[in-house]
Order: structure tokens, then C-alpha cells, then sequence
């Protein structure tokens, strides 16, 4: 139940490659802002469950991710094939991350309230 530092290592190089592009003024909506989400939520599940987590937070967390990478489909999709000007298609994006973070924040209520 402990956390190393070989654990951590790919969720900090997250934070940094997103300090570098919040550092370049990078946009991040729409594909690479679902994309950043779901590897995000993607990377924190192993130092969840070393941490000692429960594993059914580790689930709310994964549907979390599963969320982000819709949203970024979604996004990607909207930026290949529908190359209009309209902002129907963020909404749907929008709701994805919107329902990522509500399943990332009933994984962390879960993991708060069963910790092993």
C-alpha cells in the first residue's frame, strides 16, 4: 500500500506535458482537452488502487476516463468530418467532459467512503 516513484512517474510527466501547453497557449478543448482528460484519468487509477483504494472507485474512475475518451472521438470527429463553423457539436463534447468529471467525483466520493 505504498506509492513509489516509479509509480507516479507517468501521472507527474502528465502535469508537465499540460503545463507545457497551458505554457504555449495550446487549446485545449474539444479533442486534445478529452484526450488530456481520459490519459489523465487513465494514469490516476494504478496510484489509486497502490494508495489503497477500493476498487470500485478505481471502476467510477475508469468509466471517468471512458467519458474523456469519447468526448475526444467526439471532438476529433467534429474536427475531421464536420468542418463547419456551427457550435452544435460542442455541446456533445462539452456533456462528455461534464460526464467525466461527475463519474471521476462519485469515484472519489466512493474511494473516500471505502478506503481498504
Amino acid at each position: 500500500m505504498t506509492i513509489s516513484c516509479k509509480g507516479s512517474i507517468p501521472l507527474l510527466a502528465w502535469f508537465l506535458v499540460f503545463a507545457v501547453l497551458n505554457w504555449a497557449k495550446v487549446e485545449t478543448t474539444g479533442y486534445l482537452g478529452g484526450l488530456l482528460v481520459a490519459v489523465g484519468w487513465f494514469l490516476l487509477i494504478p496510484l489509486l488502487l497502490d494508495a489503497g483504494v477500493s476498487k470500485t472507485a478505481g471502476q467510477w474512475i475508469q468509466k471517468a476516463g471512458v467519458w474523456g475518451v469519447f468526448s475526444a472521438a467526439f471532438g476529433l470527429v467534429a474536427l475531421t468530418l464536420l468542418k463547419n463553423t456551427g457550435s452544435w457539436y460542442t455541446w456533445v463534447i462539452d456533456f462528455g467532459l461534464l460526464a467525466s468529471g461527475f463519474f471521476a467525483f462519485i469515484g472519489a466520493l466512493i474511494g473516500f467512503l471505502k478506503w481498504q
